[in-house]
């Protein structure tokens, strides 16, 4: 294949999920490495570097795969796939509906098919349903993946699942190398068209740069200023969590607190914003890790903080060459005529 046409196919997508009780106990499997790279005579291995997002739309019945830089504009299209999801219409509520959650999730930890049923084909990338806004809004449920299916035209049947979102099983192989686990996002949406609009991520990357800079220079009454009345922390309520922040503001002689990699991705529902974090208090206290942000609007269409998830990991970007793309859309199950989108860093 030419160099020309290899980039003229980068444009295409896909993502899977799964949901039931029946695998509920099959221990995560470790993920796979990316694959080595196998460049051709007229291919260069030039590396590059983004975060990665898969997004779903359930009207259209397709998932996107796309890099997801720090000028969301300038986000490529790498591939577009054909799905199926949940056999019930409309965003999940509790176990058993059969119902295709909608929202912000995180890949964890892949499961390599030999390790499930048939029916789950030759992967599965497990979400972290329920997340915290689903949990404060009381939705249960559990084992909401993307996965591959035990024949692949089960997958053009649609409406076929449990709520987890199924793709061909040579698409499941493919997005597995680059849904890296805890570091690919995936966004579920009804209508993806509400999706990560340029005034919502605006406004929320606005209010999280403010919000780092109100801790950082240790403004206690401005940095509470961004948490809703119903932010809790654990089982902190608001007000126990705000005369502990106040504590740590006061507590240390020197604090420095930075942050990078900021990415937004925005929701009908809500937005997420994360980050790296590092915290030094004196000398006495180092915390390194990530942290997510998940905000939402209030009655007056301002962004506030519902709830904050820190982990001991990083957020690590998807570095990735021109042979390994071309693998990607090699792979493709839907011939598309869609040319790549505009990206500065492709």
């Amino acid at each position: 294949m030419s160099l020309t046409r290899r980039t003229a196919i980068i444009a295409l997508l896909r993502i899977a999920t799964c949901g039931g009780s029946a695998v509920a106990s099959t221990p995560p499997a470790r993920a796979e490495e990316f694959p080595p790279a196998l460049p051709g005579p007229s291919l260069k291995a030039v590396n590059h570097t983004d975060m990665i997002i898969l997004t779903v739309d359930k009207t259209s019945l397709q998932a996107e795969l796309k890099t997801w830089p720090e000028t969301e504009a300038q986000s490529a299209l790498l591939k577009r796939f054909r799905i199926g999801i949940g056999k019930m219409k409309g965003d999940k509520e509790h176990e058993g509906d059969n119902k295709t959650p909608e929202g912000v999730y995180f890949a964890q930890s892949h499961i390599d098919g030999n390790r499930l049923p048939i029916k789950y084909g030759k992967r599965a990338i497990p979400l972290d349903f329920p997340n915290p806004i689903d949990r404060s809004e009381g939705k249960t449920g559990h084992g909401i993946w993307l996965h591959g299916v035990e024949y692949d035209k089960r997958v053009e049947e649609a409406n076929v699942t449990e709520g987890c979102v199924v793709f061909y099983n040579a698409d499941i192989s493919s997005l597995s190398n680059w849904l890296k686990s805890y570091q690919g996002v995936v966004v579920i949406a009804s209508d993806i068209n509400q999706v990560n609009r340029a005034a919502d991520l605006a406004a929320v990357k606005k209010r999280t740069q403010d919000w780092m800079h109100s801790w950082a220079e240790r403004r206690s009454k401005d940095y509470l200023g961004f948490y809703r009345p119903d932010f809790s922390f654990g089982r902190q309520t608001f007000h126990a969590y705000a005369k502990y922040k106040e504590r740590v503001f006061k507590s240390y002689k020197d604090m420095a607190v930075t942050f990078d990699n900021l990415r937004v991705v925005t929701h009908p529902k809500y937005a997420v914003a994360f980050f790296n974090q590092d915290f030094h208090g004196d000398k006495r206290y180092t915390s390194i890790g990530r942290k997510a942000l998940y905000w939402e609007k209030d009655g007056a269409g301002d962004w506030s903080i519902k709830r904050e998830v820190f982990e001991n990991r990083r957020f690590e970007f998807m570095t990735f060459t021109d042979a390994e793309l071309s693998l990607l859309s090699d792979a493709s199950s839907v011939h598309s005529t869609d040319v790549v989108k505009k990206s500065p860093n492709l």
